[in-house]
């Protein structure tokens, strides 16, 4: 019958998307080096995509790496000192569980990384400069 609408299938319902992939934002990891190229095989075994920052992007807030609705890379370049830490990780949108697997996982393959952090509604407004270095003076403050 035209113009009535269709009736669904039994047990057939709506699927909300999903929202942004989940990530790992790299600085300091290059895919050429060792501990960066391991790093990577792990979150790609994984799953999880993995993102480099570049010096230029420090300046952009945590929630563009992670392509977060709302959030855009900032308009002009950082130009700012470089972050304290020579390397960090930022997971957004793992699990616990897929936490916990990136851990272990980490340290199974020899590419335990010091400072790293999980993307969360207090920080992902935050430049990632910023939060690296926030991160980065908590872990030498713990480590001593």
């Amino acid at each position: 019958m035209a113009g009535r609408p269709r009736k669904k299938a039994a047990g057939s319902k709506k699927v909300k998307p999903s929202g942004p992939a989940s990530c790992a934002v790299l600085w300091g990891l290059d895919a050429d080096g060792e501990k960066g190229a391991a790093v990577r095989a792990v979150l790609r075994e994984m799953g999880v995509v993995a993102r480099t920052a570049t010096y230029e992007r420090l300046g952009d807030a945590a929630g563009a790496f992670a392509r977060l609705p709302g959030f855009r890379p900032a308009p002009v370049p950082y130009a700012g000192p470089a972050p304290a830490a020579e390397e960090f990780v930022l997971l957004c949108g793992l699990t616990d569980a897929q936490v916990d697997e990136f851990l272990a996982r980490s340290r199974e393959a020899g590419c335990v990384v010091g400072p790293k952090a999980l993307l969360t509604k207090t920080n992902r407004a935050w430049p990632l400069v910023r939060l690296i270095d926030a991160v980065s003076a908590e872990h030498a403050v713990n480590a001593s």
